[in-house]
């Protein structure tokens, strides 16, 4: 038998936003874990002017729209969304949200862990970094958010929700994935960029341009062309949007965080994440508040409060 789970609903009515929320009572001790995790499932209406005040992610999170239209904003990128679109939320980003659409905007959400097999699906595979899928089967992926909202809202008696709520996730990334494969949405350069393999220890300004068929000159070209930047600062860039999300959980070492990013040199991962960043990768990795976070830390104490009362109760009866 495994551990049992235990989720709380919290509804929520605000000025532009409703929602029914399943938080994960025990989400502590999985943060860190290597394992998925659930931490929350909801459901939540959004009326026009609906603006978020900016979403520092300590989470995964993937929220499905059922209906109306949607706007992500980050940093200087923003994306619309519509019914039967998928928002991919990265850990460490900030994002604002909004409806500027003239009718409620109904999604679904589910937030996760930060384990490093997540980030390792969404960014070695079809997903390759991407904030928003377009899905060719909107309904399939639908019905795994409300499988997973059916598990979450029935008691967990013989604790088999530990096994049953990551394989539905995990079946739900596979599902997402392979509609990525099918759906051709990009022109030749971003056909060839998603199956670039930037975290390869072995990748070269020479290996890049062979991939994409041409000459350096070219390949700079390109480049500066399609994302106004070089082939080498789309590589760091890639690698270092990795490695935060990797430093985020404690269940990797840095050396390990290094490799998984593509460096054989330890010593020189370092010191490029210093030069980006300003902090080496421990120094960052402790600035984290999710490692010292007041609300955390009070929903920890909430929790041993209720076990506590729980067993006095259950002693008295």
């Amino acid at each position: 038998m495994g551990k049992k789970l235990n989720f709380i609903c919290r509804k929520r009515k605000q000025k532009y936003n409703e929602d029914i929320t399943w938080i994960n009572t025990d989400r502590m001790p999985y943060y860190n874990s290597t394992m998925i995790s659930l931490y929350a499932h909801g459901t939540s209406v959004q009326i026009p002017r609906f603006k978020s005040r900016g979403l520092n992610m300590r989470y995964w999170t993937l929220e499905y729209i059922c209906e109306g239209e949607y706007t992500l904003i980050r940093g200087d990128d923003t994306f619309k969304l519509s019914a039967g679109d998928l928002l991919i939320l990265y850990p460490g980003f900030h994002y604002t949200l909004a409806n500027r659409g003239s009718i409620p905007v109904r999604k679904k959400e589910i937030m996760l862990n930060n384990s490093p097999l997540i980030s390792i699906l969404c960014n070695r595979s079809a997903l390759n970094g991407r904030d928003m899928v377009r899905c060719t089967d909107p309904a399939a992926v639908e019905a795994y958010f409300d499988r997973v909202g059916e598990l979450v809202a029935q008691p967990d008696d013989d604790g088999k929700l530990e096994r049953e709520l990551p394989n539905t996730i995990f079946s739900l990334f596979t599902e997402i994935i392979t509609q990525c494969r099918e759906k051709n949405i990009y022109n030749s350069f971003d056909a060839q960029l998603k199956h670039l393999n930037v975290f390869s220890p072995d990748l070269t300004l020479e290996k890049m341009a062979e991939h994409f068929k041409v000459g350096k000159r070219t390949l700079n070209r390109m480049f500066n062309k399609h994302l106004n930047c070089s082939p080498f600062q789309y590589l760091i860039l890639a690698r270092m949007k990795y490695a935060i999300q990797l430093l985020s959980s404690n269940t990797l070492s840095i050396k390990n965080v290094a490799e998984e990013c593509g460096y054989k040199n330890f010593s020189f991962f370092i010191a490029e994440f210093k030069k980006y960043f300003r902090k080496t990768p421990l120094e960052y990795r402790k600035s984290l508040d999710v490692f010292n976070d007041r609300s955390m830390k009070k929903i920890d104490s909430w929790n041993l409060y209720r076990k506590r009362k729980t067993k006095s109760d259950d002693e008295q009866n």
